[in-house]
């Protein structure tokens, strides 16, 4: 005799989204690939000659490692490469990178209350010449100076302010 299985279209879903999520690689899966600079050092290489997919290969891989970080540096790094690729991947392409490891950076500096990783990232959008992120992030750099006390961090944000405030 045959048992028939009655399962709910629902859990029939979810069975199959949960098998069809990549896994996310982890900081114990090859620690070598996890190295951001080197990734990017490689990236710098195929500039060199010119080859396009070891370029964007390598920047993947860049990118991938500076995200299982958890650290603001490395996405400030892997924007930092997606721009200099721009002449040979396209500007479209390395802005669209650029932004979204910037992205990633700002909000990982805000987390860690990281003064040096919000203007780092403000810079970065400043030179995008993307004025409302980098007002933002004079916003939150503002509120970090204020909540240190420290006097030298609301100098650094002064200055931060008097370089990239929007010219009238």
């Amino acid at each position: 005799m045959q048992r028939q299985l009655n399962v709910s279209p629902l859990v029939l879903l979810l069975l199959l989204a949960a098998f069809m999520v990549p896994i996310a690689p982890t900081a114990s899966a090859e620690p070598e690939r996890l190295d951001w600079g080197a990734r990017i050092a490689e990236m710098d290489q195929a500039l060199k000659r010119g080859d396009a997919p070891a370029v964007q290969a390598a920047w993947r891989e860049a990118y991938v490692a500076a995200h299982v970080s958890r650290d603001w540096p490395g996405m400030i790094a892997v924007g930092d490469a997606a721009m200099r690729a721009s002449g040979l991947v396209g500007v479209q392409v390395s802005q669209a990178h650029a932004r979204r490891a910037y992205l990633t950076a700002l909000l990982r500096a805000r987390r860690q209350r990281s003064l040096d990783g919000v203007l780092a990232a403000g810079d970065a959008f400043g030179r995008l010449g993307d004025q409302a992120v980098v007002k933002q992030a004079l916003n939150v750099a503002t509120e970090l100076a204020e909540r240190s006390g420290d006097g030298s961090a609301r100098q650094r944000v002064q200055s931060f302010q008097t370089q990239w405030a929007p010219r009238t």
